[in-house]
Parts: C-alpha cells; sequence; structure tokens
C-alpha cells in the first residue's frame, strides 16, 4: 500500500473507530493499528465508553476532534456500531476535499429493533455522506447474527459502496477469537 504524506514532515491519518463496548488496542482492532503504523500512518483510535450516556453524543465528542483535519489521504475503518458514528460524523464535517476511504466492516444504520429506533432517526443523508469519501467499502460476513448481512448489503446500497462478503468471520470480534485481518489490508488503497 502505497502512502502519499499529505505535507512535507506530515503522515496519512488513520482513524479507527470499534463498536459497542471494544477495545481499540484488542483482537484485529490492535492488530490493524499496528500495521498502519508501521505503514506510516498516524494511527487514531479512542477507547470509546459504554457507561457513559448519552451513548452516541459523548462518542460524537470524542471522535469529532480526532477526524477535524482529515483530508484526501486519511482512512475511517470502523466496526458494528463504530459505523453509524462514523456516518453521522461524515454529515456534520466540514471538510475541504473528500476523505481518501471508509471501511465499514459490519456496519449498519437502521435499528435493530422497535425499542433502538429513536437512536437511529432520522436516516443519514446519503449524499452528503458520499461527496465526503473518495472510496467506501463495506465488508460482511456471512453468519454474522449480531449485524446480518442484509443490513451491511442495504447500507453497501445506500452509500454506493463495494461491498466485499467473507465467509466464517462472525461479527469480526476480537473477544470471539479473531485477533487478525489480512483481508482487511488487501482492500486498504
Amino acid at each position: 500500500m502505497a502512502i502519499e504524506s499529505r505535507a512535507a514532515n506530515t503522515s496519512p491519518v488513520a482513524l479507527i473507530v470499534h463498536g459497542w463496548n471494544d477495545n481499540p488496542e484488542e483482537g484485529w482492532l490492535g492488530w490493524l493499528s499496528e500495521r498502519l503504523t508501521a505503514q506510516g500512518y498516524e494511527v487514531r483510535a479512542p477507547h470509546l465508553s459504554t457507561q457513559e450516556r448519552p451513548l452516541l453524543q459523548r462518542w460524537d465528542e470524542q471522535i469529532r476532534p480526532l477526524a477535524a483535519d482529515l483530508d484526501e489521504h486519511s482512512l475511517i475503518v470502523a466496526h458494528s456500531l463504530g459505523c453509524f458514528i462514523v456516518l453521522r460524523l461524515l454529515e456534520s464535517l466540514d471538510l475541504p476535499r473528500p476523505i481518501g476511504q471508509i471501511v465499514l466492516v459490519s456496519g449498519f444504520y437502521d435499528a435493530p429493533n422497535e425499542s433502538a429506533r429513536r437512536f437511529f432517526s432520522p436516516e443519514p443523508n446519503w449524499a452528503l455522506i458520499r461527496s465526503q469519501v473518495k472510496k467506501t467499502v463495506c465488508i460482511a460476513s456471512g453468519d454474522d447474527t449480531i449485524v446480518t448481512p442484509d443490513r451491511s448489503r442495504r447500507l453497501a446500497h445506500k452509500l454506493d459502496a463495494e461491498l466485499v462478503m467473507l465467509a466464517e468471520k462472525g461479527h469480526f470480534l476480537g473477544s470471539r477469537g479473531m485477533a487478525t485481518f489480512p483481508e482487511l489490508l488487501d482492500i486498504l488503497d
């Protein structure tokens, strides 16, 4: 993966946004951080608490400052609920140029049930989000029972994104033994 520098002596930025009750330093997220750092990225991977409420607002407050200087050489990788947070972030960023690439792993935009609907309303502004990113890839697993493949497929359709379907990855959880994710490195520009 070739990396072009944003300006003299600066590294491209990779923002990694984990999902519910996860740890960005463990499993494939920590592995990815190490790989991207070795490739010259400045990796930003905040640990987002699930204890503070309102959750989505708190996560946005933690991520927003880390995304203020993203540019055409930047990369965002998000997992599960982190994908929804990234969608909301992209709606509200005032970027001079689109971000280089976002990769949404087990991503979704819709409520899994009626009781959660208020957290996912209104539906994201798809045209605005598409204008903020050069390339979007959605990754799903055929055996994901937490974010079913049809939900990730609908997200990819809304974003006009490439959809990569993988076998036997479940919900891509480091806590369930997914320590590495070499297929992801092949997808990153």
